[in-house]
């Protein structure tokens, strides 16, 4: 082939190639966009490690590194702005990360380190049985693969104390402030008072908050995946065919509020 004739070649399918691009519909926003290009039960029982598609958030100088969905970090990030400009400037707390995304394995070892008493609870395990034990965990800790924070949604802030957000406590400001105003960023609360979500699930979290357009997604989807038989926690941990079906109520019942918020009134 001579240089003209190989010029005229390359040059046609470069166009065609124009062509073919130019003339092609905008892609759709597809299901996999909502598990972050990860096999879906992979990423709803938290079976990926980060960063992987989460992106990195450092509120502090030297603290250590969170990890959430980028459209959750962005909106986190304006919340925080605005509270700062917000706030009395007599108020010297801020917003900080306690925790946030934590994989299957992480979650793992919570739970166990409190099943086999390494970890002390409100009360001590000894002598109790299995099932008693279950219960006492469940009060504020998450079964691996049922956990809120596997999603990249959901993080902690300040203290896991409630009485640090009430009456006389440091973050009684901010956690008004909060009540008020973070479900415009798309933000709410889950675990509300049990009396809000008849009296089942953990006990209330005011540390604990969730970007609810795309957490709400994701507990329907876990619910279906465990009713299909897609998910499946039985071997996976210490005490699992002891929790059984009991873990469908521990990812239902959240804060009513939370299905209030969508995309579309942001």
């Amino acid at each position: 082939m001579n240089l003209t004739m190989f010029r005229t070649k390359y040059l046609f399918l470069f166009f065609l190639s124009i062509l073919c691009v130019c003339g092609e519909k905008p892609v759709k926003q597809t299901q996999s966009d909502l598990y972050l290009g990860i096999d879906k039960v992979s990423y709803l029982t938290g079976k990926f490690n980060s960063p992987g598609p989460l992106a990195p958030v450092i509120l502090e100088e030297n603290a250590k590194e969170h990890f959430l969905r980028p459209d959750v970090k962005k909106a986190l990030h304006k919340m925080i702005n605005d509270f700062e400009d917000s706030k009395p400037s007599s108020y010297k707390q801020h917003i900080f990360l306690v925790s946030s995304f934590r994989n299957f394995s992480h979650q793992k070892g919570i739970w166990e380190s409190k099943y086999s008493g390494k970890k002390a609870m409100r009360v001590p395990i000894a002598g109790k049985s299995p099932e008693e034990i279950i219960n006492l965990i469940l009060e504020f800790s998450s079964a691996p693969g049922t956990s809120r924070h596997h999603w990249g949604t959901d993080f902690d802030l300040n203290a896991l104390d409630n009485a640090y957000f009430e009456s006389n406590g440091k973050g009684k400001i901010l956690y008004d402030w909060l009540k008020e105003n973070a479900s415009r960023y798309g933000f709410c609360q889950p675990y509300s008072p049990l009396s809000t979500r008849n009296h089942k699930g953990y006990q209330e979290e005011k540390w604990h908050w969730s970007y609810a357009p795309i957490s709400n997604q994701l507990t329907k989807e876990w619910v279906k995946s465990f009713q299909s038989g897609e998910i499946k926690l039985i071997g996976s941990f210490m005490g699992a065919e002891v929790l059984g079906d009991r873990a469908l109520d521990y990812v239902r019942s959240i804060n009513p509020d939370c299905e209030k918020i969508s995309s579309q009134n942001l």
